[in-house]
């Protein structure tokens, strides 16, 4: 059990190597990769990080409040999901009723493993994952962003 300064020091220092070890990635010429995360350029689409003490998960969320909207675009995904998964290069979770740690329900689309992020000796397993899988989600994202883009109403 870690006291509360502990946790916060290791949730610092966790995202602080995070972001070091993405400067080894190949194209970053030393620095921290920026990911897309909230800048899709789609209202309440959202490429996340979720790390806890049991799981650890790359995801495409779809966060929009009206559940209509939310699901609405949650379908013209699962559209794609062909697509997507054949960029992703892997089958991945598709939950259109994810309920997320304080009750809020989204749609997501993720890849997860076990891992405690504040147990430091998972770190390298967990940095590997997060930065592939991330990199993977990108990249599918970006093949369907157009289409999801753009509604029937032009939107």
């Amino acid at each position: 059990m870690y006291s509360k300064e502990e946790e916060k020091e290791l949730k610092l220092a966790f995202w602080s190597k995070l972001g070091n070890r993405t400067r080894k990635i190949p194209g970053q010429r030393g620095k921290v990769k920026t990911w897309i995360g909230d800048r899709t350029n789609i209202k309440g689409v959202d490429l996340r990080f979720d790390v806890g003490r049991k799981k650890i998960a790359v995801a495409l969320e779809i966060n929009v409040k009206y559940e209509t909207r939310r699901l609405a675009l949650y379908e013209k995904l699962e559209a794609t999901k062909k697509i997507f998964e054949n960029e992703f290069g892997e089958e991945l979770i598709w939950d259109f009723a994810y309920e997320k740690e304080y009750g809020e329900e989204v749609c997501r689309v993720y890849k997860e493993m076990d891992g405690d992020y504040l147990a430091q000796e998972q770190w390298p397993a967990i940095f590997s994952f997060m930065i592939d899988k991330m990199l993977r989600m990108e990249k599918a994202f970006l093949e369907v962003k157009d289409f999801l883009k753009y509604d029937e109403l032009g939107q």
